[in-house]
């Protein structure tokens, strides 16, 4: 594979990149025909299950609702919700209505909020489902819809045979002073029982310690469109505040039978059930860290009894070698909306279930490896709550020249689909028969077209530093503005797809030296040598990071133009930086790296008493944070 530089970074420190190898991106072509999904991508019935909190301020919790049944897409931008919905403590009422929704391409999904009309989902449709929540309708709503598409052919009980994780975030009666989680295996007879008579999981008003409850014989039913019951006795003495899980439970069964969705339409019964089915294990149906490959959508919701946090998410995950590459597009209580893309490390175990390593977290992964489920169970006392949901991509492709609706990054990070971009970033963009071959700028300033291959940001040219036949590297003009960035390529008289993304003032990405945007940071020693395991940082030593996706700079510099020296182009907003988890209380230098075209960095003095080893380095902005990379320490 060719070599090519992704951006200017100063020849004094040595440092080169190669051409990104994003593993995940082989389903660029994975379909016959050209196609990217829009609104005919999503037709016909899905089930699905909602759970929704308002607040006054902060978590202060004023609504409850839940809701069960169908959505009905026409293919052309309607919806028709039918099913039933929870309020408080009161009893169950009809659900009905129309609303419209959109699909662009990639996947992204905008539908009306089936319990708060005057929202709007920030949803995504991925293989088997459609997961999002409302994190665009303000910072009082809090909320998680997962829907899935019903078997074909008409199911008996035994579409639902072998082991299932079984997950739950509940709220009994409303509000988050009973909230509670479970996860536990349930292994499905196909004649409508369950092997197992224990649940496992933890409640906040029972001390959030993980706990083991003895509960009568469960069981399920099955209808033929793949809706039904799921059965959990109470046991004796206790009730829907003081179990873990109990009652009857409506569930919806997806088209294979690799999991399937639900909750409680009693009165009060709040909450949302989500059961992955387990690997078989053993030499045939093995799972592996592996097993969890190519790109997830996400969405989930949490509270944290410690920080009394509620958080709603929706965003995407890269699984690579080195752990799971998030994007977390967050809305928090008490905060500004919010993108984040850490790296954590996880290990599945062969039955497809496992860990986030150093956090409290399980994940399970579907034996199909489609979907998974996260919980906040997994230590024997935890503060998290938490239920996400993950669903692989779909396949996308289009009638060269065409740019992938996926495959725009942070030329840094690579952080996954869904990530913004920002004013003045290093974009590498990914696509088929964007050029006739490898050119790269001869220098500074970069041209707004190469071997004649262009391409405008919102209608405004980009300067481009390489393109090739699968990609281009250009810079996101600084003139651009708004929420949305719209990336459009030319190829000498054809022009591609449009691929639309967020945009955000900043969206920080650091480089990194395998330029995959993890492991050892490119981060230099005053001198311009690399810090390494082999020559590490010490405490208190400043040294520099390379980044991209800072925003505007004072004063302003032309776009693909050598940042000035004297004064230096320096970064408006804030930015503050940790090692370790340690807070860098010294940031001399935070701008364009002088000399070099849209080359940020800063110059950081790692934190006195910072262990040895490699550590951590996040840096955050107003806008979001990323920490994927390490900077060695030594003493």
């Amino acid at each position: 594979m060719e070599t090519i530089e992704t951006y200017a970074i100063p020849r004094s420190t040595m440092y080169t990149t190669s051409r990104c190898v994003v593993v995940a991106l082989m389903f660029f072509g994975a379909v016959a025909e050209g196609q990217v999904s829009n609104n005919q991508s999503l037709i016909g019935k899905y089930f699905f299950r909602q759970v929704l909190l308002e607040t006054s301020s902060g978590s202060t919790v004023t609504q409850t609702a839940s809701a069960s049944g169908t959505l009905t897409f026409d293919g052309n931008g309607n919806v028709t919700i039918n099913g039933t919905q929870l309020s408080g403590t009161a009893a169950a009422t009809p659900l009905s209505g129309q609303g419209t929704y959109t699909v662009s391409p990639g996947g992204f999904v905008s539908l009306l909020n089936p319990l708060l009309p005057s929202a709007t989902v920030n949803a995504r449709l991925g293989a088997e489902g459609l997961i999002g929540s409302s994190t665009e309708a303000g910072p009082n709503v809090f909320d998680l819809l997962v829907a899935l598409k019903g078997p074909v052919n008409g199911v008996t009980n035994r579409a639902m045979s072998g082991p299932y994780w079984v997950s739950s975030l509940e709220l009994p009666n409303g509000g988050i002073a009973n909230i509670r989680n479970t996860n536990f295996t349930l292994t499905a007879n196909g004649n409508g029982g369950f092997a197992e008579t224990t649940v496992s999981g933890q409640a906040n008003n029972l001390g959030n310690k993980l706990t083991t409850q003895t509960v009568g014989p469960m069981s399920y039913l099955l209808t033929t469109d793949g809706s039904g019951t799921l059965t959990i006795p109470a046991a004796s003495g206790l009730d829907n505040t003081t179990q873990l899980i109990e009652g009857v439970k409506n569930i919806y069964l997806s088209t294979d039978g690799n999991f399937f969705i639900g909750g409680s339409t009693d009165a009060g019964g709040h909450g949302i059930v989500v059961g992955i089915k387990a690997f078989a294990g053993g030499p045939v149906n093995s799972a592996s860290n592996s097993s969890l490959n190519g790109f997830y959508f996400a969405a989930g919701m949490s509270y944290n009894t410690a920080t009394s946090t509620l958080t709603s998410m929706v965003g995407s995950v890269n699984p690579t070698s080195q752990g799971t590459v998030w994007d977390r597009h967050t809305r928090q209580s008490g905060a500004a909306l919010f993108d984040a893309n850490p790296l954590t490390p996880y290990s599945l175990n062969a039955d497809g279930s496992g860990t986030f390593t150093g956090l409290a977290g399980h994940i399970d992964l579907a034996a199909n490896s489609q979907v998974f489920s996260i919980s906040g169970v997994d230590v024997s006392s935890s503060a998290t709550y938490a239920l996400y949901l993950g669903d692989s991509v779909l396949a996308q492709s289009g009638q060269t020249p065409f740019l992938h609706p996926l495959g725009v990054f942070n030329a840094a990070n690579y952080a996954p689909p869904g990530y913004p971009v920002s004013p003045g970033e290093f974009v590498s963009l990914f696509g088929d028969g964007l050029a006739p071959g490898l050119v790269q700028a001869g220098g500074i300033p970069f041209p707004l077209a190469l071997a004649q291959t262009g391409l405008t940001v919102n209608g405004i040219p980009a300067p481009v530093y390489v393109v090739s036949p699968t990609q281009i590297n250009a810079v996101v003009p600084y003139e651009v503005t708004g929420t949305t960035a719209t990336f459009v390529a030319t190829v000498g008289s054809s022009s591609t797809n449009a691929v639309t993304l967020p945009l955000a003032p900043t969206a920080p990405g650091v480089f990194s030296i395998n330029a995959n945007g993890l492991g050892d940071g490119a981060i230099t020693h005053a001198d311009y040598s690399v810090v390494s395991k082999s020559s590490p940082a010490k405490p208190g030593e400043v040294v520099v990071v390379y980044l991209t996706g800072l925003g505007a700079v004072s004063p302003t510099v032309q776009d693909g133009t050598a940042a000035p020296a004297n004064p230096p182009a320096t970064v408006v907003a804030l930015v503050t930086a940790t090692v370790g988890g340690i807070p860098v209380s010294n940031i001399q230098f935070n701008g364009l790296s002088p000399g070099s075209s849209s080359l940020y960095q800063l110059n950081i003095q790692i934190p006195p008493g910072t262990p040895s080893g490699p550590q951590t380095l996040q840096i955050t902005t107003p806008n979001g944070s990323t920490s994927m990379v390490d900077v060695w320490v030594g003493q």
